[in-house]
């Protein structure tokens, strides 16, 4: 019972301060999404993929499962789905493929990705765009799942089935 109550305080406040703070919380998409977004991301064997926020690292695993020969990072600084994530990960016997650092991305070094994958807030999106300008290398491609950088165009040349993938191109 003790677990319980510890366990609904520290989410909620958790929630309360993502919320006061800007963040977006941790939401899962759906399957019908994740192939959408890892036919979208089109990552070869030689490509390294971000997944900035990565929660339970589901994005991370469809992609891995569709290209096992690509290189997969995920940041996720909340402790709950980090925790799941490696957790998850190791069940699969994919820990080793897929690493998961619990870390604030903002404080990351994004250069060495070859593709990234968001699906956060747009406060974070709007903060982000300088960092992306700044760190992604010539080729690196951006997907976003439901928000959209505020003054890069979404290049993406297919209709999203959820109008809800905005891709961009660095």
């Amino acid at each position: 019972m003790l677990f319980w109550i510890a366990f609904v305080f520290l989410f909620t406040h958790r929630l309360f301060s993502m919320f006061f703070r800007g963040e977006a919380p941790f939401v899962p998409c759906n399957m019908k999404k994740l192939v959408e977004i890892s036919d979208e991301l089109e990552l070869k064997e030689n490509n390294i993929l971000y997944d900035l926020g990565s929660g339970d690292a589901r994005v991370l695993v469809a992609c891995f499962r569709k290209q096992p020969k690509a290189k997969y990072v995920g940041f996720e600084k909340d402790i709950i789905p980090y925790l799941w994530s490696k957790l998850r990960l190791w069940r699969m016997g994919i820990l080793k493929n897929i690493k998961i650092y619990r870390r604030d991305f903002f404080n990351e070094d994004l250069s060495k990705a070859t593709h990234v994958f968001t699906y956060l807030g747009p406060k974070q999106m709007e903060k982000l765009e300088a960092k992306f300008e700044k760190e992604l290398t010539r080729g690196a491609k951006l997907v976003s799942l439901k928000f959209k950088m505020p003054n890069k165009p979404n290049e993406q040349k297919k209709e999203s089935a959820a109008k809800e993938l905005f891709v961009y191109n660095f």
